[in-house]
């Protein structure tokens, strides 16, 4: 089981939230959306969770590493019917930043 401060933990959590809300503005702006939590992802057997976006044909592919002081969110987004569209981030508890883009 990752050894991850809680507090460290919910921080990320709203980083990830933030680039959900920015990445797919068009698909999330005024509807009611419960935003995925991390603590599952603590205990879970599977390393990756997946949260759909509808309208965007696509969503969220996301992952911790790391342990610790060093925890690190990764994830992978992407529409359907937008080439290109893929993006990677890294999510910390101080923000959010693009690693990779063009994939899917």
């Amino acid at each position: 089981m990752r050894q991850i401060p809680e507090e460290m933990l919910r921080a990320i959590q709203g980083r990830f939230h933030e680039l959900i809300r920015a990445r797919a503005a068009e698909h999330v702006a005024g509807r009611e959306f419960v935003l995925p939590e991390l603590t599952p992802l603590l205990t879970s057997s599977e390393p990756k969770a997946w949260f759909p976006v509808p309208g965007m044909y696509g969503g969220f592919s996301y992952w911790l590493e790391g342990d610790g002081e060093q925890t690190r969110l990764m994830t992978e987004s992407w529409s359907r019917v937008v080439d290109g569209s893929g993006q990677r981030h890294e999510v910390t508890a101080a923000g959010f930043k693009l690693v990779a883009e063009g994939f899917v």
